[in-house]
């Protein structure tokens, strides 16, 4: 595996793009090649949230791929491996620092999960009401969980959808995949595809949950500018919130309690309008935190990815998001 260099490269700027997308081994060229270039999409707003373009000077849909087939033994910075800061209704970038840098989300991958079992219901394909089978395979996996029981009957898609987005249990994102998509390798196909279509040019999913292959292989793998752009997809579903911004909640009639893991969405020494969305860690990747806050009409939403400890993860989520309302406010 590869270590960073000591000084990290510069942020990719777009027009970097084409040329990096060339430095790439054959296997994943290959891949690239039969990925289909994602349908041009019209700028417009759903649910007053931004939906990208090719828009200058606002995050863009139509970036050139460029995956990374390098597997990294560590992408943490300090205070952060790389960060951004987005205006939600416009689509304006207001703060960013190598927001094309690569780092491992961990966790923040259930944002992409949670995207797709909302667009399943949508389409009617799933209910919220539906009941889910706890299979071996969901009881077997790791990290944080529900410790979902292969003879549990009663979990339904919304307790799951509570599960990965306040929890952040594996099993459960395991169990949704399941439920959706019959396999978990059809179910990263969809994360995949769907990270094509919002233009999320540098992510490659491996996993429904976010954990790291116990083969040390490459993990999940994004940049912030990518996951602003989930985040944005996220939020044109107005029932992202309710999920991300719960702080407490109770599954199987009351006998498991679920606290948020984000700090920033809690009512006591919270930061003032945040209601989601998603935390990770794993050690490779260090800390990482997708947020978004609301004030005075105005939505913003941070990525910090790759800091050392949880503290300095909130901390510097605290300043961008700061940062943000700052700059909207002096152009009022």
């Amino acid at each position: 595996m590869d270590e960073l260099p000591a000084e990290p490269p510069r942020p990719l700027e777009l027009n970097d793009l084409s040329s990096a997308s060339q430095a790439v081994d054959p296997l994943v060229a290959e891949m690239n090649q039969a990925i289909p270039e994602p349908e041009p999409v019209v700028a417009q707003t759903s649910n007053g949230i931004y939906t990208p373009s090719s828009e200058p000077g606002r995050l863009r849909s139509d970036r050139t791929a460029r995956y990374s087939d390098q597997n990294y033994t560590n992408l943490v910075g300090d205070p952060y491996q790389c960060a951004i800061v987005v205006d939600a209704h416009t689509g304006e970038i207001l703060v960013e620092d190598r927001a094309h840098a690569f780092g491992y989300p961990a966790s923040v991958t259930k944002l992409m999960t949670l995207l797709v079992c909302l667009e399943a219901i949508d389409r009617g394909e799933i209910a919220l009401s539906d009941r889910v089978k706890i299979t071996e395979e969901v009881w077997q996996v790791g990290g944080s969980q529900l410790y979902l029981d292969p003879r549990e009957t009663d979990l339904t898609v919304e307790d799951m959808l509570y599960g990965i987005m306040v929890h952040s249990a594996n099993d459960a994102a395991r169990a949704l995949s399941l439920h959706v998509a019959g396999s978990r390798v059809a179910f990263v196909e969809r994360m995949n595809r769907r990270a094509q279509l919002i233009g999320m040019s540098a992510t490659r999913y491996v996993s429904d949950h976010g954990l790291p292959p116990e083969d040390q292989t490459q993990p999940d793998i994004s940049t912030p500018y990518d996951i602003a752009l989930l985040a944005l997809a996220c939020l044109r579903h107005p029932e992202t919130l309710t999920y991300t911004g719960t702080e407490l909640i109770y599954l199987r009639g009351g006998d498991t309690m679920l606290a948020t893991r984000n700090a920033l969405a809690k009512r006591v020494d919270g930061y003032a309008g945040c209601d989601g969305l998603k935390t990770g860690y794993h050690k490779r990747g260090g800390f990482s935190l997708a947020a978004t806050a609301e004030r005075n009409g105005h939505r913003i939403v941070s990525v910090v990815l790759g800091s050392p400890d949880k503290d300095t993860r909130n901390a510097v989520s605290r300043r961008l998001l700061d940062r943000g309302f700052e700059a909207l406010e002096a152009r009022r």
